[in-house]
């Protein structure tokens, strides 16, 4: 076999293990992301809540699961974890919430919504399946698990009740969230402005159960991405490795 031969060959090889490489490293993990949602008033709709929006596609048909993790502490009366508690974001508070989303396909509009995902099922030990693996503190953190055909995704997100005419003007009218709370067993403070929550994304190929990456990013209610979308570090590693590989072998035939 030629020299040239040999080293073609080696470089495809290379390529083809980097690539794998970069490919298990964006499967291997659940997309895991998290924000906040804030008491606000609005010009024209009055007092309300914000409404966070999240965009995912899937490059195949897949088995899906958005599990929600807002609930901070428990509250006994809601089919909580009892005496459990955690600081999502580490702000050192702790936020109870009542959470809805709704999920749309490629846009946020009446004919576009698919389904709407409330409380999830009451604990049961060991508590890691329907919505408390996660470590869910409460059943009134939601919780979603359908089929969906490859494509486009946006989740409304936001606190009860959050229904399609809101997601779709992009703020949740009316809405109180101290009137979800009452007292706070953790603060004691009568109601709150804002809770913090953590959104766990799965993907399942319907035909041969491999993980999928959705690659989650946060976009407004028109589905335009809020901050710009960075290169994921593996790309910037495949990119140099494969570079070097191929400087080293341009020197050799040199």
């Amino acid at each position: 076999m030629s020299n040239s031969r040999t080293q073609f060959l080696s470089v495809r090889k290379t390529m083809l293990a980097l690539t794998m490489s970069l490919a298990a490293a964006a499967t291997a993990q659940a997309d895991v992301f998290t924000g906040t949602i804030n008491a606000t008033i609005d010009p024209t709709h009055g007092k309300g809540t914000t409404i966070d929006y999240w965009a995912f596609s899937l490059s195949a048909d897949a088995n899906v699961i958005i599990d929600v993790r807002a609930n901070e502490g428990y509250v006994n009366s809601w089919g909580s974890h009892p005496g459990a508690y955690v600081d999502l974001n580490g702000d050192g508070e702790i936020t109870l919430s009542d959470t809805q989303f709704r999920l749309y396909q490629d846009s946020v509009s009446l004919d576009t919504e698919i389904v709407a995902a409330d409380d999830g099922a009451g604990y049961t030990s060991p508590g890691n399946s329907n919505g408390w693996a996660d470590g869910t503190l409460s059943r009134n953190d939601s919780y979603l698990s359908t089929a969906l055909q490859a494509g486009n995704y946006i989740i409304a997100f936001g606190d009860y009740d959050l229904d399609t005419n809101d997601a779709i003007r992009g703020f949740n009218s009316g809405d109180n969230i101290a009137a979800y709370t009452g007292i706070n067993p953790f603060t004691g403070v009568t109601g709150q402005d804002h809770f913090d929550y953590q959104i766990t994304l799965q993907a399942f190929d319907f035909n041969n159960g491999g993980s999928l990456s959705a690659q989650a990013i946060q976009v407004d209610a028109t589905g335009t991405p809020i901050n710009p979308v960075p290169v994921p570090g593996a790309v910037w590693l495949f990119g140099t490795a494969l570079a070097g590989f191929l400087g080293s072998v341009k020197r050799k035939r040199a």
